[in-house]
């Protein structure tokens, strides 16, 4: 990655990366994905998380044993879980809007909107004030619809904020991407700032984050190298500068560290080695 001058990011002082005068000290919140553990149960997921030091999770309606959204849970076994293990939900990515029908691929906004609705409700009984979702295909239908079905969304539902997530094939892909759909919707829809897509799309991390340094609602956290995730601080990830970034903005959110694919150590002692990495950085902010 390029050399930045970051100097128009922060003020450095004895050298400490401040953020802009009068703003305070930026707290961003750390929080650990299920993927690091895909096949584990809720239970099970949530021990994890607390066994490598996390207080905060972040859960997937899909792709994960952890998801909600299962048949012998109720919306409050959900909470009771949560509590009795002394973990805070962070978020939770829920269904894309593809301006679809999952079962038969027909195009068909409205169909698709009443089931991200009723997650996003999901959501809020939960104790959440934000969602994870992402887009459809690389069609210009499918970018008419993700803007248009944001605007539905979020006029109908008031006290929801989206945080719309980057991923390699998906509508969202690039910085080009959030180009032609962040100017068209309220400033509720935030951005979801996935590095290891990012960077598996070949894009620069470091540009997207100045890109839309106001709009970023959460960060996920992966460092890999040519597609393949790698322990913290030995890959492509330029952690000390995004974080540096983020913290110019003020940002405020969740940091979530996402350990998908772990191949060069057990996943728990790699969740906690990754956490103490980024508190590590975050302490020097």
């Amino acid at each position: 990655h390029p050399v930045r001058d970051t100097r128009r990011h922060v003020a450095v002082l004895g050298g400490c990366i401040l953020s802009a005068p009068g703003s305070g000290k930026t707290e961003m919140k750390l929080s650990c994905s299920t993927t690091a553990c895909p096949e584990a149960p809720l239970p099970e997921a949530l021990s994890f998380v607390t066994r490598a030091g996390f207080e905060r999770v972040e859960l997937f309606r899909d792709w994960t044993e952890s998801s909600p959204v299962h048949p012998e849970y109720s919306v409050q076994r959900v909470r009771d879980q949560l509590q009795e293990q002394g973990v805070r939900l962070s978020g939770l990515s829920i269904r894309s809007l593809t301006g679809r029908k999952a079962d038969s691929n027909e195009r068909n906004l409205t169909y698709n909107l009443r089931q991200v609705e009723w997650d996003i409700h999901l959501a809020r009984a939960l104790g959440l004030s934000s969602v994870n979702i992402k887009g459809g295909a690389r069609t210009p239908e499918a970018l008419d619809d993700l803007i248009e079905g944001c605007g539905r969304l979020l006029e109908t539902v008031q006290d929801i904020t989206l945080n719309l997530g980057n991923k390699v094939g998906n509508r969202l892909e690039s910085i080009e991407d959030f180009r032609s759909v962040m100017p068209h919707l309220d400033p509720r829809a935030k951005i979801l700032l996935d590095s290891g897509h990012l960077l598996s799309a070949g894009q620069d991390v470091l540009a997207f984050a100045e890109e839309f340094p106001e709009r970023i609602g959460v960060v996920h956290l992966r460092d890999q190298r040519n597609h393949q995730p790698v322990p913290f601080g030995t890959g492509d990830l330029p952690f000390g500068p995004l974080l540096e970034i983020l913290s110019a903005a003020a940002f405020t959110g969740h940091l979530v560290i996402e350990m998908e694919s772990i191949t060069w150590a057990e996943p728990l002692e790699a969740a906690r080695k990754s956490r103490e990495f980024v508190e590590a950085l975050l302490s020097n902010l």
